[in-house]
């Protein structure tokens, strides 16, 4: 039922393109591959990165024989691995894993017959968000209770990238940097104070990609 609709709204999304583009050439494809992802955030250094998968479907429409436009509709892995050691928690890391949907829409320039770069927004909603958090003083663990309502539902940035294309492969690299913090404020109480914190105050995401597809 999932695929079904998202072949749905790729269907819709190519018929906003104009009449005056060829069918032969548009393409509806499958792809997936791999992230590289962690938390753009000035205040924290040590961060490592976390690696996950995306998979997804995209419809390539030719605006001209250099130009095309790119909308794609993608399950996709993100997140970051944090390090910390202070006196009060001891040595720890916690590693937060964030599940999105996400639309890119690219406008793709082709400098050779192969050859193209790539950029434009996109737009993602979050499905699920899991701590795992280790540390020495399991006192102060309200870390691991942390889930997709810390953090906000809707994430959007900018992606630009680099692909190759030849009859019906296709492959590339891209980077996608988020505008919008993930971050919401989190209540707690200890000793009967209640306390606010974001854990992932100004913090955004940021995730290299490789990805292998295949457009009929």
């Amino acid at each position: 039922m999932k695929l079904k609709k998202a072949i749905a709204l790729i269907t819709i999304i190519g018929s906003l393109i104009p009449l005056s583009i060829k069918a032969q050439e548009s393409k509806v494809g499958v792809k997936g591959g791999l992230n590289f992802s962690n938390f753009y955030n000035k205040e924290v250094d040590d961060q490592d990165i976390r690696t996950g998968i995306q998979a997804g479907l995209f419809f390539k429409a030719a605006l001209t024989d250099f130009v095309s436009i790119q909308p794609e509709l993608i399950y996709t892995n993100k997140g970051s691995t944090t390090k910390y050691d202070n006196f009060i928690t001891g040595e720890g890391d916690f590693s937060q894993k964030l599940d999105y949907i996400e639309l890119p829409v690219l406008l793709l320039v082709n400098l050779n017959e192969n050859l193209n770069i790539h950029a434009g927004p996109y737009f993602a909603y979050l499905l699920k968000a899991s701590i795992d958090n280790k540390s020495e003083n399991s006192n102060f663990n309200f870390v691991e209770d942390l889930n997709e309502g810390d953090f906000e539902r809707v994430d959007y940035g900018l992606s630009v990238g680099v692909g190759f294309e030849f009859e019906v492969l296709n492959f590339g690299l891209r980077y996608d940097y988020g505008l919008k913090e993930i971050g919401k404020d989190q209540r707690f109480t200890t000793n009967g104070s209640e306390y606010s914190s974001n854990a992932f105050k100004n913090s955004r995401n940021s995730t290299f990609s490789v990805y292998l597809g295949l457009g009929f």
